[in-house]
């Protein structure tokens, strides 16, 4: 094979390190697992260190199981499957430390989305989350009433291609005309939990830090390519988080790199009012000013929201908003942009 790196090579680059020195997740190697990946390969068994080897044995064992690692991810990018090569290089640096393999990170990651590199903090679980979260009225106080006149409310539902949604979620925002109001950050979870993402759909005001804890016990490469947000949350295993903070308005697609089954929304607004839909694309609005309003609307089925403007009248209002079923079907293509939908 002509791999890049020997394990004398890997050797070489830990050269200065101290024998014995931490790694990124402690010093055993990662569970085996299957990656999930069209033509995937087993992870190896883990390796725990033992109390009869010194600092040094012990760091040499670390250092023979990356390089292994480093074989494989060769192979693959040999094989021209980027995914898995990105993915065998990232479980190297879990054990060696990213510093000893820094020279190599450009060949696997070059033309992925940016990587963050914040250290991974330790989360206790909750009680699941529910399939979609985001509702203003229930997150900020009530405007106050206007005076000496009645507040607005706003029913409605979002149809799709002219017929309710069969479960599918939405997301429905209202800003007033000529009176933007931004409205205030607040802290989100998307949790990686038995192989799936919860919430499926979750809105979050601009500037709204997302918090990702894994429960499961396999290792989730959580990673977007959506222009308003783009990262690689890269690989962190049970108990372990990273945050990302979302400051741009737009529709953030979720994926993970390993399990090309998960898949969710984040729907970051700059829009005061908004609230997620319900299985029949019914949403409501209540104690607004009368007025005009811009009205944004979008379903998971839809490529972008629509948009229009809407005058509310003190007391009851109810709309109908359509939207079209044109978002792409399937699998999300992996972090280098490649399709992963199975083949007839």
């Amino acid at each position: 094979m002509n791999g890049i790196l020997s394990r004398g090579a890997l050797l070489a680059l830990s050269l200065g390190m101290a024998c014995g020195g931490a790694t990124k997740s402690g010093t055993a190697a990662p569970p085996r697992e299957h990656t999930g990946q069209a033509g995937g390969a087993e992870e190896p068994a883990p390796t725990k260190p033992s109390a009869s080897l010194d600092p040094a044995r012990q760091r040499g064992r670390e250092l023979r199981d990356g390089a292994d690692l480093l074989d494989k991810a060769e192979e693959y990018w040999e094989q021209g499957n980027r995914a898995l090569a990105d993915h065998y290089f990232g479980l190297a640096e879990l054990i060696v430390g990213p510093e000893a393999l820094a020279s190599l990170a450009p060949r696997f990651r070059a033309g992925g989305p940016p990587l963050v590199t914040d250290p991974v903090k330790q989360m206790r679980p909750g009680p699941p989350q529910p399939e979609a979260v985001g509702e203003s009225e229930k997150e900020e106080p009530p405007p106050p009433a206007p005076p000496k006149t009645e507040y607005a409310s706003l029913s409605g539902v979002v149809m799709i291609d002219g017929k309710p949604p069969q479960g599918e979620i939405g997301v429905v925002t209202l800003e007033a005309v000529g009176a933007r109001r931004l409205p205030l950050p607040v802290p989100r979870l998307m949790e990686q939990r038995n192989r799936q993402f919860l919430p499926h759909v979750l809105v979050v005001p601009v500037g709204s830090p997302v918090t990702f804890p894994n429960w499961d016990a396999v290792y989730h490469n959580v990673f977007s390519t959506s222009a308003p947000k783009s990262f690689d949350l890269g690989l962190y295993h049970n108990g372990e988080a990273r945050t990302v903070v979302f400051d741009k308005e737009g529709i953030v697609e979720l994926t993970c790199n390993i399990h090309a089954n998960m898949h969710a929304y984040i729907v970051v607004v700059s829009a005061p009012h908004y609230s997620v839909t319900g299985p029949n694309g019914q949403f409501r609005f209540s104690r607004l000013r009368p007025g005009k309003y811009v009205l944004r609307a979008w379903n998971e089925r839809t490529s972008a929201p629509v948009k229009r403007e809407v005058e509310l009248k003190a007391g009851a209002n109810s709309t109908t908003v359509g939207v079209a079923a044109d978002a792409p079907t399937g699998p999300a293509p992996d972090k280098f942009g490649v399709s992963r939908a199975k083949k007839p």
